[in-house]
């Protein structure tokens, strides 16, 4: 459990947004203090290295020329007297005169102070820095320049200045500025958890808010409430989603009930024509009738069962496809050759009429175009006239069986290829299943296309299926095969 426990820890996927946002903030601020910091302890640093450079250059100078006013056997001036006096008292700066073999031939009075720091090796006209520690650490800042004037022969002055204080004045702001910087690291960590945790409240309102909906509020919306901005789209999103959900258990529930009304009419016929049978002794015909009878509904049965599977199959995306190139005047003729007695029976012409080539599976358009034509059939009067129709058009083609039939009242039309409606008694059969035209959609999405019906109550009804676009290709069960449902 604790091993579990410390791999979440590491694993900063599975923080919570609130410690996420917490420490991105409190990094930021870190670096952006320890860089303001650091760049204004560099500026101290460097600001107080100029002046104590300045000072050395300026005390060497004035010693020169001390020294250049006695090469001229002068007497110094009162103001460099005063110097000399001052940096005696002072005890901050100390100078040598020092030959090319090294010796001193002259130095400061307070020179033997500074034997530590002079003791440091330097490089010809640049400064050195130079700590030594005998008893209390000092620091000390040496530099020398050429007196050719003074003794000539490559003497040189060579000055030292302690810089001490200003090592402790650097040090004592470091030290205060690490307290300060780490104090509002803290502070600004916790302002961030407090800022974050405030800000993420509506995230967690909208928590709230979905965690109150269930299978019976599926109509609820949160995209009503007064979310932030950055939120709205996240709530209408979620609306679209809780909507397209509604829809679907909608039709699940729908399906369900149409399900077991279909599925209870000839399970009930089966029922009944074989108790009233066994009922008492009958003659060979009357066993003929009922063994007729639930021949009839057990056919019924097997293809609402089969225009279910392959539904189903297609909704889940599992239905596979043999693509091939066919011509829509080829399959037009395997149709009426099919139907064609059925349309003399019922004095009906059927004929087609229009050509194109195009790519489906040639099974699933013939399963879909005979339930077009046998829906056709149904409905159209004796007399009646059923066209099979192909235009290509803009790179698509479409397919038309249109009848002049009674027609279909607009109310009924959104939802003629939803499974199992039926539109009244005179455009539905015994003999129908209720998912023929929902095949058909179903076989015209499989191929990228669409179906739509245009009807005039009273003039007849246009089913079209316009195949165009990319197919969905699958690999799995091979392809179900029926009659027109």
């Amino acid at each position: 459990m604790s091993s579990k426990f410390a791999l979440n820890l590491i694993d900063v996927r599975r923080w919570s947004l609130t410690a996420r946002l917490s420490l991105f903030f409190a990094a930021a601020v870190t670096v952006i203090v320890l860089g303001v910091s650091g760049m204004m302890y560099a500026e101290l640093v460097h600001q107080l290295h100029e002046k104590e450079e300045l000072e050395l250059m300026d005390d060497l100078r004035i010693q020169q020329d001390v020294f250049e006013y006695l090469a001229r056997r002068q007497r110094p001036t009162q103001w460099q007297h005063e110097w000399s006096e001052h940096q005696e008292e002072y005890q901050r700066f100390a100078w040598r005169l020092v030959a090319p073999d090294g010796s001193v031939r002259l130095a400061s009075a307070n020179a033997a102070a500074f034997e530590a720091g002079f003791a440091h090796p330097i490089s010809d006209a640049r400064f050195s820095r130079a700590t030594v520690a005998s008893g209390i650490e000092r620091t000390f800042l040496l530099y020398r320049i050429a007196t050719d004037p003074v003794a000539g022969n490559g003497t040189r002055l060579c000055g030292i200045l302690d810089v001490t204080q200003d090592e402790q004045v650097s040090r004592r702001y470091l030290r205060k500025l690490s307290i300060v910087v780490t104090l509002a690291i803290c502070l600004a960590a916790g302002a961030g958890w407090v800022l974050t945790r405030r800000g993420l409240a509506p995230l967690r309102a909208m928590s709230a808010e979905i965690g109150r909906i269930n299978a019976e509020k599926l109509n609820y919306r949160i995209a009503n409430e007064a979310w932030p901005s950055d939120l709205r789209q996240l709530a209408l999103t979620f609306d679209d989603m809780l909507a397209r959900l509604q829809r679907s258990f909608e039709q699940l529930s729908r399906f369900s009930s149409d399900l077991a009304h279909e599925f209870r009419s000839p399970i009930n016929n089966l029922v009944a024509a074989a108790s009233v049978t066994l009922g008492r002794a009958r003659d060979v015909t009357a066993y003929q009738n009922t063994l007729e009878v639930m021949v009839a509904e057990g056919n019924r049965l097997s293809r609402m069962v089969s225009s279910m599977l392959f539904l189903a199959r297609a909704d889940n995306a599992r239905q596979t496809l043999h693509l091939e190139t066919v011509s829509a005047q080829a399959e037009f003729r395997k149709l009426i050759d099919f139907f064609g007695i059925m349309a003399e029976e019922q004095d009906i012409t059927l004929h087609a009429t229009g050509d194109a080539s195009f790519v489906a599976d040639p099974i699933l358009l013939r399963r879909a175009l005979s339930n077009l034509v046998a829906n056709a059939l149904q409905h159209t009067p004796r007399g009646g006239t059923v066209v099979l129709r192909a235009v290509a058009q803009d790179g698509n083609v479409l397919i038309a069986v249109s009848d002049n039939g009674a027609g279909i009242a607009p109310e009924h039309i959104p939802y003629l290829f939803d499974r199992f409606y039926r539109v009244d008694a005179a455009r539905s059969s015994g003999d129908s299943t209720g998912l023929g035209l929902a095949v058909v959609r179903s076989i015209a999405e499989l191929h990228g296309g669409s179906v739509g019906v245009h009807s005039v109550p009273g003039q007849g009804a246009r089913f079209e299926m316009r195949f165009g676009g990319s197919a969905k290709k699958t690999l799995q069960p091979k392809t179900t095969t029926g009659g027109s449902g």
